[in-house]
């Protein structure tokens, strides 16, 4: 059951990678055809992934969220989204 579960995502993430463009062919608005405008031509899906695994906060995040969901059950899973509402509280102050 595992296994299928797994293909099924990676399958899905494979066609996310090849399906997905950079930018549309045409902006779907005039503020988003001013954006690329603006935009910087090195500026990249890329970068933007590191960007955000560099940023702190984000993996302040990402660690409190999986850390307690190692254990598995339902208890678990409570405690998780109790500390991703926690953690989402104090960026916001």
């Amino acid at each position: 059951m595992f296994y299928i579960i797994g293909g099924v995502a990676t399958l899905l993430l494979i066609l996310v990678i090849i399906v997905f463009k950079e930018k549309p062919k045409y902006p779907p608005s005039r503020a988003q055809s001013l954006s690329y405008a603006l935009t910087s031509p090195d500026a990249s899906y890329l970068g933007s992934i590191v960007r955000l695994f560099k940023n702190l906060n984000f993996v302040l995040l990402v660690i409190t969220y999986e850390t307690p969901r190692g254990g598995g059950g339902e208890q678990h899973q409570q405690s998780a989204h109790c500390c991703v509402r926690g953690s989402s509280l104090r960026g916001r102050w």
